[in-house]
């Protein structure tokens, strides 16, 4: 699934190798060719396999035209092209204005999982099976770029916001995060510590911070410049997290899981918790326990007191007293309750929608979408 830059598209792809277009506002999608036809979604016909990946352009006409000059058209920002990527190994353009494929990439050896426009457009990056991430140009066929050192395939992809470096995670085996120069080609950072399936990535704005999300409910922030871990955030419940988002100040991170919540973050709030005030009551006192066996990590909280500040998913808020990961004392795991870091600003759980994709829009709010599953 993916939410078009300015808000006003939403595409998901299908298993059954289609991509469905929607109007968010409901208003018909109109066509520059052929007759206008009054619906708010359209179809896209052509790849041969289930669609993985989606990215619209994000590109703004008429820039030098003055905005007040009531004669003239103003600024455009409604995405012109998308891309989609499949298992049928291809990559293919659509045109937004005439709903028809535009090209078709054919360069990988197997499943595409993941392609993503570069922030400045006309260079966009694709990932799959194959273990490696490649660099296309709009206007050439083939890759111009071929970025080979995961192990193993690859999950998930982000570009930096200056479009010279890119990032992608491996999965299976590999677990690690490799950033790579676009104009070299090089690995020139690798970030390991994620101990499961790495779902999504995403840089911050600011190009300081990468976010990267795993199945196991965790969260990792990176400092891009040192490559290492500045902390852990967590709060989702196992299953997988395949959406993150930075907002435009790269203060807060939002996060979509498959246990159906949408998550806000605290990205400047530093892994020692305990010296910060948490909303409702006083500075923690007590020192953080250690998190799993990955040592003093310290981003996690006790459940209990003034400081509570868990959610559970789908369940009975914990007794207090008790720590929110398992039952204390009982040997048994109660299996919904989760460990909530103290850097969680707020949590919005749905019924039954696994959340797919969860972005903040250029007005920091938060648009998010996903599947019902009755």
């Amino acid at each position: 699934m993916a939410f078009s830059k300015d808000s006003q598209l939403v595409a998901y792809g299908t298993m059954d190798s289609y991509i469905r277009v929607w109007s968010l506002d409901g208003k018909p999608l109109g066509s520059k060719m052929g007759p206008e036809v009054k619906t708010n979604n359209r179809k896209l016909f052509g790849h041969s396999g289930p669609v993985y990946g989606l990215s619209f352009s994000d590109a703004t006409a008429h820039l030098d035209e003055n905005p007040f000059d009531l004669g003239k058209p103003g600024p455009e920002t409604d995405s012109k092209l998308l891309l989609s990527s499949s298992a049928d190994a291809t990559v293919r353009l659509w045109s937004l204005e005439t709903w028809a494929c535009l090209c078709i990439y054919k360069a990988h050896h197997g499943p595409v999982f993941r392609v993503l426009w570069s922030p400045h457009g006309h260079y966009f990056a694709t990932a799959g099976w194959d273990r490696t991430v490649r660099i296309f140009m709009q206007d050439h066929a083939s890759a111009q770029r071929i970025l080979v050192g995961h192990d193993t395939s690859i999950s998930a992809i982000a570009w930096h916001p200056n479009g010279a470096y890119v990032f992608s995670a491996s999965d299976e085996t590999d677990k690690s995060i490799r950033m790579w120069s676009v104009q070299k080609g090089e690995c020139v950072r690798v970030f390991t510590g994620h101990a499961e399936f790495i779902s999504a990535l995403e840089c911050a704005p600011n190009g300081k911070v990468l976010a990267s999300a795993d199945g196991g409910g965790n969260i990792f922030l990176w400092d891009v410049e040192k490559g290492s871990r500045i902390k852990r955030c967590r709060g989702h419940a196992k299953g997988g997290i395949p959406s993150l988002s930075f907002s435009a100040e790269s203060t807060a991170l939002v996060s979509g899981g498959l246990d159906g919540t949408v998550r806000l973050w605290d990205v400047d709030l530093p892994k020692d918790a305990t010296k910060v005030p948490v909303l409702g009551g006083p500075a923690a006192a007590a020192p953080a326990p250690q998190v799993d066996g990955i040592g003093s990590v310290g981003d996690s909280v006790t459940v209990g007191g003034t400081q509570d500040r868990s959610i559970t998913v789908g369940g009975q808020p914990p007794a207090p007293s008790a720590t929110a990961s398992t039952g204390a004392g009982t040997g048994k795991k109660k299996g919904k309750d989760v460990m909530v870091t103290a850097d969680q600003i707020s949590a919005f759980p749905t019924k039954k929608t696994s959340v797919l994709r969860a972005e903040f829009t250029r007005m920091n709010l938060v648009v998010a979408g996903g599947c019902y599953e009755p």
